[in-house]
């Protein structure tokens, strides 16, 4: 039997992961939590085989995921993150055409729900929109020490383990920085103060990034990256 954990924020998400759970004969959902804080205080007092945790949980507190695995190696955590599969942004990030490709360092900063879930000791993600069937399926997969995501993701992994590879020129980190300011609305002068740098420079980027991602306006950069929800952490 496969002790189950729920700690996700919207409640009725809550309600249909625990209705699913409770619908399989090998799994037992033994408690939901809806806060952050309560959290690592339910995996200490239950010990359960897996942690379903809210994505929004693990952006709001990076070492919530670590320390779980760290204090309590015997939980193993599968992340309920915010998006279908198909809604990825990373995903389709690199398959623009096959232009968009990202350097390792940039794949690093980029905050995408699964890939930085798996870089913080989780061992697989589950997206909303998910059937049951896909559910148990991460659930049992997580519970037998195997990782649960979509098999693109292994390509994910690969671009970050190599340095080259691909032909043609990676977005860069700073670039992915600028991208990152872009789908916040900012505008160029506003991008050089946050990051410090001059605004002719961040035009330079600017152009480099409609090279790169085949689009013909700044604006058209702006509206792809929004699109794909690009989140970029400040230090990795």
């Amino acid at each position: 039997m496969i002790d189950v954990i729920v700690a996700v924020a919207d409640p009725v998400a809550a309600i249909g992961l625990q209705t699913i759970l409770d619908g399989a004969p090998d799994v037992r959902h033994i408690l939901s939590v809806d806060s952050r804080d309560g959290v690592r205080e339910a995996v200490e007092r239950h010990r359960p085989h897996l942690l379903l945790l809210d994505v929004a949980y693990r952006r709001q507190d990076p070492a919530l995921v670590p320390g779980i695995a760290r204090d309590w190696p015997g939980t193993r955590v599968l992340v309920y993150v915010d998006h279908s599969a198909d809604e990825c942004g990373i995903r389709e990030m690199m398959a623009l055409g096959g232009r968009a490709k990202l350097s390792p360092e940039a794949m690093s900063k980029l905050d995408d729900c699964c890939l930085m879930s798996l870089k913080q000791q989780a061992m697989g993600c589950v997206g909303k929109g998910s059937t049951p069937e896909m559910v148990l399926e991460a659930v049992r997969t997580v519970a037998r020490g195997e990782i649960a995501a979509a098999p693109w993701l292994s390509s994910v992994v690969s671009t970050l383990q190599e340095q080259g590879g691909a032909s043609g020129k990676p977005i860069s980190a700073r670039e992915l920085d600028v991208l990152g300011l872009l789908a916040e609305g900012l505008s160029n002068k506003q991008i050089a103060r946050q990051l410090d740098i001059r605004e002719q420079t961040v035009k330079n980027h600017v152009t480099r990034l409609m090279e790169k991602l085949g689009v013909s306006s700044r604006l058209k950069v702006g509206l792809l990256a929004a699109r794909h929800r690009l989140r970029v952490v400040e230090d990795v």
